[in-house]
C-alpha cells in the first residue's frame, strides 16, 4: 500500500464521528481500520526481520520498543519468519487484503509440520493467499489443515504423532497475582482425545444431578471450575472406572481423503492418523459414527425413545456428535461436549426424544430458546431456523462439522 493511500485511509476514518448512528458509515470506517491494522502489521514485520539481523535478542529487543511482553516479541519473529517464506504474505498484508491473524494461522500450521511437508505447503502460497483474502482467519485454518492433511496423506500419520509424543511437556507455577498454581500443559493428540474424553465422562458422572458449593453462577464459569474439579478427582483414582478408554470416532464420508478413506473426527481440535484407530480396537471400547451430507448414516444404540424418556441417552449424544462440533447457534464455538440436548418440540409440549427432535445448544443459547423468546425450527435435514424476538431470522442448511 502506498503512502498516499495509507494517508488517505487515515483521513477517511478521522472525518467519521463515531456517534454518527449510521451503520454503513461506522461499518465502513471499521473496514478502513483493518486495512489500515494490516498495514502496520506489515511494518511490524519488517522492523521485526531488520531487528532479528543486529540483535542478539531480538525478542526483548521488540517488547522493549513496544514495551510488550517478550512472548509479543517472539510471536512478531515468528510472522516475520513465515513472511520471509511466504512473500506474498507480507505483500497481501502490507496491502491490507489479509490480517496478521491470518499469518498466525499460517505460522501456527506450518510449525506443526514436517519440514518437508512445511516447505511444501509454503511452496503453495500464491494461492493459500488468495483463500485467505477471502476467508476469515477460522475459515483459512481449516483450508490449511485440509491442504496439510492431503500433503501428509503420502506419509506415514504415526511418524508425527511418535514426534508429538516425544514433545509433551508440562510446566508447572505459582501465579504471583492470585497465588494459585498453575499448570501449563502439551499433550501429544492421541493423550488429549483421551483425556478430553475423560475429563467430560467424569463430569457427567459427578455433576449430573447437582453441582458442588462454591461452584460459580456464570454459565461459562460454571464448566471450568466443574472440569477443573474433575480433573482432580481423576487424580485422585475417581474417575468412572479403569480400563480401556471408550472412544467416540466420527467417520465422515462428505468429503473422502484422495485415498478414498473417510476423514476421521475424534472430537477435539487434534488430528490423529487413520492407523492410530487400529491400535487402540483391542484395548479401548470404539463407537464408530458414519456420516454424510449432514445426516447420520450409521450409529449404535437406540436413536429414538419416544415418550419413554425425558432424557437422551448416550447413543443419541453419541449420533449428534457426529453432526455437530459445536452449539448449533450459527457462530457460537461453544464445543459440542459442552451442550445439552434440547427438544425442538419442547417435552413438555408432547415432543418425543427421538434423534430429529433434539438439538445440542450451549447453556447460554438454551436459556435464550427457554426464557428470551427465541424460536427454532429443524427441517427434514436438520436445516435450521432461528426467530428472535426483534424480527432477525438465522437460518442454516444442514449441519457441517467443518464450518464450525
Amino acid at each position: 500500500m502506498r503512502t498516499a493511500e495509507v494517508q488517505g485511509l487515515v483521513g477517511r476514518v478521522a472525518a467519521i464521528d463515531a456517534g454518527c448512528g449510521d451503520c454503513l458509515v461506522l461499518k465502513a470506517g471499521v473496514a478502513d481500520l483493518r486495512r489500515l491494522k494490516s498495514w502496520l502489521e506489515a511494518r511490524e514485520i519488517d522492523f521485526a526481520q531488520a531487528l532479528g539481523k543486529v540483535s542478539s535478542f531480538p525478542e526483548k529487543s521488540l517488547a522493549e520498543a513496544a514495551n510488550t511482553s517478550v512472548h509479543h516479541g517472539g510471536k512478531l519473529l515468528q510472522r516475520a519468519e513465515t513472511a520471509a517464506l511466504v512473500p506474498s504474505f507480507a505483500e497481501s498484508l502490507g496491502d491490507g487484503r489479509v490480517s496478521g491473524e491470518h499469518v498466525d494461522v499460517m505460522t501456527r500450521v506450518m510449525r506443526s509440520l514436517e519440514p518437508k511437508i512445511a516447505n511444501q505447503l509454503a511452496a503453495d502460497g500464491v494461492r493459500l493467499v488468495r483463500l485467505a483474502q477471502h476467508s476469515t482467519p477460522d475459515e483459512f485454518a481449516r483450508t490449511l489443515r485440509d491442504a496439510a492433511r492431503q500433503l501428509e496423506a503420502a506419509s506415514d500419520g504415526l511418524d508425527r504423532l511418535e514426534r508429538q509424543r516425544r514433545a509433551v511437556r508440562l510446566v508447572s507455577y505459582v501465579d504471583k497475582d492470585t497465588g494459585m498454581g498453575r499448570w501449563s500443559v502439551y499433550l501429544d493428540p492421541a493423550t488429549y482425545a483421551t483425556l478430553e474424553q475423560r475429563l467430560d465422562r467424569q463430569v457427567e458422572t459427578l455433576f449430573h444431578a447437582a453441582v458442588p458449593e462454591g461452584c460459580p453462577t456464570d454459565l461459562l464459569e460454571t464448566q471450568s471450575f466443574l472440569r477443573a474439579h474433575a480433573l482432580l478427582s481423576l487424580l485422585d483414582s475417581r474417575g468412572p472406572g479403569a480400563g480401556g478408554a471408550g472412544i467416540i470416532v466420527v467417520e465422515d464420508h462428505t468429503n473422502p481423503l484422495p485415498d478414498g478413506r473417510p476423514s476421521l473426527d475424534w472430537g477435539c481440535d487434534v488430528d490423529l492418523p487413520h492407523q492410530y484407530l487400529d491400535t487402540l480396537r483391542p484395548t479401548a471400547t470404539t463407537y464408530t459414527v458414519k456420516v454424510c451430507n449432514g445426516m447420520v448414516v450409521d450409529a449404535p444404540g437406540d436413536l429414538n425413545l419416544g415418550r419413554t424418556t425425558r432424557l437422551a441417552n448416550r447413543a443419541q449424544r453419541r449420533a449428534l456428535r457426529g453432526l455437530y462440533a459445536t452449539c448449533a447457534v450459527p457462530g457460537c464455538r461453544v464445543r459440542y461436549t459442552r451442550t445439552k440436548l434440547h427438544h425442538i418440540t419442547w417435552w413438555e409440549h408432547g415432543g418425543n426424544t427421538d434423534l430429529q427432535n433434539l438439538l445440542p445448544l450451549c447453556e447460554i443459547h438454551h436459556q435464550k430458546i427457554h426464557h428470551d423468546g427465541w424460536l427454532i425450527t429443524l427441517g427434514s435435514n436438520r436445516e435450521l431456523t432461528i426467530s428472535l424476538p426483534d424480527g432477525q431470522i438465522m437460518t442454516t442448511g444442514p449441519p457441517r462439522r467443518d464450518a464450525a
